[in-house]
């Protein structure tokens, strides 16, 4: 099975785990809605800038989006390349950026509908 990596703080890591079974999800799959998402939208160029972090050496932690579908691994290799960046701190971009935007936060709420 293919699959696309990112680090995260430990911090950041267990938000991403709290934000994806807020939605009902597990974290690869959150995480691999936010890769196809990417592939969609093609927003990795002006994310990279704010969301692009060095993590080093010290405590970090995986986030792995388990893909159904090598094209997808594959689309997405090809597309953090073209960003000038390997797959997994492209992913790990579009987590950080998860966090701050609450992307599936807003989705799930649009359609919401108070007691009727």
């Amino acid at each position: 099975m293919a699959q696309i990596t990112g680090y995260l703080t430990p911090t950041q890591t267990a938000a991403f785990q709290d934000l994806a079974a807020s939605g009902g999800l597990d974290v690869s799959a959150l995480a691999n809605l936010l890769i196809v998402r990417e592939l969609r939208v093609h927003r990795l160029p002006i994310l990279k800038s704010d969301f692009d972090a060095d993590l080093g050496q010290g405590e970090r932690m995986k986030i792995t989006a388990h893909q159904r579908l090598d094209a997808t691994k594959e689309a997405f290799s090809a597309h953090a390349a073209a960003t000038g960046l390997k797959p997994g701190p492209a992913a790990a971009i579009l987590f950080r950026a998860e966090l701050k935007e609450r992307w599936l936060t807003f989705c799930l709420g649009v359609n919401q509908f108070d007691s009727i």
